[in-house]
């Protein structure tokens, strides 16, 4: 039997992690651990601490010392499972989670666990099983339903989504995260109006369903209702912790915050000279590596800074400016030249096949947040380009284990990687500047090309994100730029086979 200061320190550790006091929970467990090394209560809520904190790497190491301390606890199995999902280990994961069932079959968490990791890894036609078999245990289990019906859409049956999420509505949970998937199903079986007005319905009931909100601006955005979409734009505040910016009067130094990623930046900077024709001075605070290419004064820490990404609202835009210019440099591009000419002939085509949020590596824990994927098969879009007739390079930043291999092998021949230009912006913009075409999801290199005044083939996944609209055409903001959809299905195979009869043309 343990001493009472140790269950006196377990007791503080585990108030501290309810009350989400992460520091005071490391303090007592660790503490904890440090006189009793083989406490393995207080590894497994040192493991949740340290899960719920983001701390990935931290948690698998707390997760492995309760496991060994006592094998036999398949809560402890299954939280090694989640340790090792969070640092991106799958395989692992499903693993853990696969030995916890087998000793016990109707083990809840293990069940919705593994349905996860199988999802991460995009076997979709595994999860969903798993999902309604967790469903069946515990029907009001939050996000089931949600995530179920997300892969039922995703599989092109929207109708069966609507059918379940209608059924668990009444007693769910969550019920923000219903009407956001309710909604989904709505723009594919009834259209964007539908879904818009049950956004709005929700929002309007619920003032304090910021994400709704957020999505409502999506939805907004992404069927050019600008002013609107705007408007309700500004929830991303709530979901970040930040505060909406104001306009100073007319005439005086603006300081401009980036905000998001590299692409935000480089998209709302288009609003810009709205504010200099109005006489404003704009210096402007972002990333350093992107700081080379604007031609604005470089801006430190100003609590007064104007968001980005509030530009549009704060000037009640029904535009769609064109992106702020960028000029490569003589130098640069005499560089990228000779780079491009040492790889192989023109004429010289460059790829991504991945953007936005890598589901493999997004974190199940922590804050809670919208994320955006963009993607295609590399092997897929390899076998679209297999005609090319010159040099193919692949600019794809933080691209998963073995798919270089599977696009070339689409390709059926060797291609050139220079994906490590990302981390040099003027080169990168230099040899965009250089090359004959683009193709790939959307993605930094994307606004880089629109503000060099070129264009790029844009594979569009379904739903479209609001940049690019959802409906067919291209899109206001990138109006030069050919756009090959997804269909509702989620099929690539149309797109990609009109994407390759547009490039064998050039």
């Amino acid at each position: 039997m343990r001493s009472e200061p140790q269950d006196s320190a377990l007791a503080a550790g585990l108030r501290a992690l309810e009350e989400r006091d992460f520091e005071a929970a490391e303090m007592a467990l660790r503490e904890l651990v440090g006189r009793q090394p083989s406490h393995h209560g207080a590894w497994h809520a040192l493991a949740w601490t340290y899960l719920q904190s983001g701390r990935g790497e931290l948690a698998l190491e707390a997760a492995r010392h309760a496991f060994e301390a006592s094998r036999s606890n398949l809560d402890y199995l299954n939280t090694l499972g989640v340790a090792y999902g969070e640092t991106g280990a799958q395989q692992e994961a499903e693993a853990c989670f696969r030995k916890a069932l087998k000793r016990r079959p109707v083990f809840l968490h293990a069940i919705i666990n593994l349905a996860k990791s199988l999802e991460k890894q995009e076997r979709a036609a595994e999860a969903i099983p798993l999902f309604e078999r967790a469903l069946a245990l515990e029907p009001g289990f939050p996000r089931l339903a949600t995530n179920l019906a997300r892969l039922y859409c995703q599989r092109g049956d929207a109708a069966r989504a609507r059918a379940l999420l209608e059924r668990a509505a009444p007693a769910a949970a969550d019920a923000e995260t219903v009407a956001m998937a309710q909604a989904e199903c709505d723009l594919e079986l009834d259209g964007p109006d539908a879904a818009i007005a049950r956004l709005a319905s929700a929002v309007e009931g619920n003032p304090h369903w910021s994400v709704a909100r957020y999505a409502l601006a999506h939805a907004l955005l992404a069927n050019g209702r600008w002013r609107d979409g705007w408007r309700h734009y500004q929830a991303r505040h709530e979901l970040h912790g930040t505060r909406a910016s104001s306009l100073r009067p007319d005439g005086e130094r603006i300081v401009l915050r980036g905000e998001q990623g590299l692409g935000d930046v480089l998209f709302f900077l288009r609003f810009a000279p709205l504010l200099q024709a109005r006489g404003a001075r704009l210096a402007l605070a972002c990333e350093e590596k992107l700081q080379p290419l604007i031609a604005l004064e470089k801006a430190g820490e100003d609590p007064s800074a104007v968001w980005l990404g509030d530009l549009p609202h704060l000037l009640q835009c029904d535009e769609t400016p064109p992106a702020w210019p960028l000029v490569a440099s003589e130098a640069s591009r005499a560089e990228a030249r000779n780079r491009l000419a040492a790889l192989g002939p023109g004429p010289y085509l460059a790829v991504t096949w991945r953007a936005g949020t890598d589901a493999v590596r997004l974190r199940e824990f922590g804050a809670e947040r919208m994320s955006l994927s963009k993607a295609i098969a590399p092997a897929q879009l390899g076998t679209a380009l297999r005609g090319w007739p010159g040099t193919v390079i692949a600019l794809q930043r933080g691209a998963r284990s073995g798919e270089a291999a599977q696009f070339a092998a689409g390709l059926g021949r060797a291609f050139h990687d220079l994906s490590a230009l990302g981390d040099d912006l003027p080169a990168l913009l230099g040899v965009l500047a250089e090359i004959d075409e683009y193709v790939g999801v959307s993605n930094t290199n994307i606004h880089l090309l629109a503000g060099l005044g070129r264009t790029a083939r844009v594979l569009v996944p379904y739903p479209a994100e609001w940049r690019w609209l959802r409906r067919e055409g291209r899109s206001p903001w990138f109006p030069g730029f050919p756009v090959y959809r997804q269909s509702v299905s989620r099929d690539w195979g149309a797109a990609v086979e009109q994407m390759g009869k547009d490039l064998s043309r050039v």
